[in-house]
């Protein structure tokens, strides 16, 4: 009997239908082909019922300001897909019920996940358009692009704790690049392939090794780092530290200086009671007539009385001694003649030091060219 008024009930429900072209379920005034009950229902379609509840389900329900699209486990996923032929579909993209969404990928590692090698963004539905933002994923050179960016592409910050995206909170212009390939930090018009606005913190500059020429870098009018001559050698500076030279021994602290270059040279040697002897010299480096030499100009040491400045005796155009008077003894071993040298240049672009001390020494020398 049951299933006779069930029979009688659809096709009663077909023949209404077909007259009217509209069914209500739980309403009597359906304005559409299908209408349901106004009422807000986490079950309103039912498609595969898992458990007899309103959460475990296929299916569809609607909440206060809600469409409520439903599986039944975190284990089930949202897939959408296009048909390809009769007996095959393209996967176009998947939603877990982690909530990682898959474009292009029925496992998504992440919120987004997109297997491509470019996906974009674009301000119109106009194939013309070229207000377009687009990522580039090959191997080994993804990219970032864009187009119509004349004003440059800007990176931006917002300065309220909370908001929507695309809300009135204040943003911040903190970089541009441009397409003329300038960057600014603190500027939306660089003018220089870097230009801040702002001060400049670098927390690690990589040291040169050995006796490195290195230039000097100063800012003109404008802030433009530029060097200190248009030929890059005057102010260059050549640094190093010898290794240590035993009483009597000769070791090479200085190779490589440019011919033709004129330096200032200081050389400091100290001890373990924090005793240390600063010396400067000229040094002419002309491989020309083997006019290459050197000569003291003065120096400082920090132990003694009032005799702080080391004797010179010039040998030759190419070899000075230095001694200190002054020089006090130290518990190291350091007794008053430990900080005497002598400086030598064998040969152009090379300075030698020899110490004629009693005790093993490490020199630093720095010269800075001054033509």
């Amino acid at each position: 009997m049951k299933k006779q008024l069930l029979f009688f009930l659809i096709a009663l429900t077909g023949l209404f239908s077909t007259v009217i072209a509209q069914v209500g379920i739980n309403t009597s005034t359906p304005h559409a082909p299908l209408q349901f009950k106004n009422e807000t229902v986490n079950r309103k379609i039912v498609l595969y019922e898992t458990v007899n509840d309103d959460n475990q389900y296929y299916g569809f329900g609607v909440n206060p300001g809600v469409l409520r699209y439903q599986t039944d486990v975190t284990a089930t996923d949202h897939a959408f897909f296009a048909g390809t032929g009769a007996t095959t579909s393209n996967e176009l993209m998947r939603i877990k019920g982690t909530g990682n969404v898959g474009i292009a990928t029925s496992a998504p590692l992440a919120k987004l996940d997109i297997i491509g090698t470019t996906f974009g963004i674009r301000n119109s539905v106009t194939s013309g358009s070229w207000d377009n933002l687009w990522f580039n994923v090959t191997p080994s050179i993804p990219s970032i692009n864009a187009s119509g960016a004349e004003s440059g592409l800007q990176f931006n910050v917002g300065s309220n704790s909370v908001g929507a995206y695309g809300d009135s909170q204040t943003l911040t212009t903190v970089a541009t690049m441009l397409a003329t390939g300038n960057m600014g930090v603190g500027t939306t018009t660089p003018t220089n392939k870097l230009d801040v606005n702002g001060t400049t913190r670098v927390r690690t500059i990589t040291p040169v090794s050995g006796a490195t020429v290195v230039t000097p870098v100063y800012s003109d009018a404008n802030g433009v780092l530029v060097k200190a001559s248009p030929s890059a050698t005057y102010g260059g500076l050549t640094s190093n530290t010898s290794g240590n030279i035993l009483s009597g021994a000769t070791g090479t602290v200085i190779t490589g200086m440019v011919d033709g270059g004129i330096y200032k040279a200081v050389v400091i040697v100290g001890d373990a009671c924090a005793d240390i002897g600063t010396a400067e010299f000229y040094v002419n480096n002309i491989s020309s007539n083997s006019y290459f030499s050197i000569n003291g100009l003065g120096g400082l040491l920090s132990s003694g009385g009032t005799n702080k400045s080391p004797a010179f005796n010039q040998v030759n155009r190419n070899t000075i001694t230095v001694t200190w008077t002054g020089k006090v003894g130290c518990a190291g071993g350091d007794n008053p003649t430990s900080f005497n040298y002598t400086l030598t240049i064998p040969s152009a672009g090379t300075i030698n030091v020899t110490n004629n001390g009693n005790i093993t020494k490490a020199y630093t020398i720095v010269l800075t060219r001054i033509n």
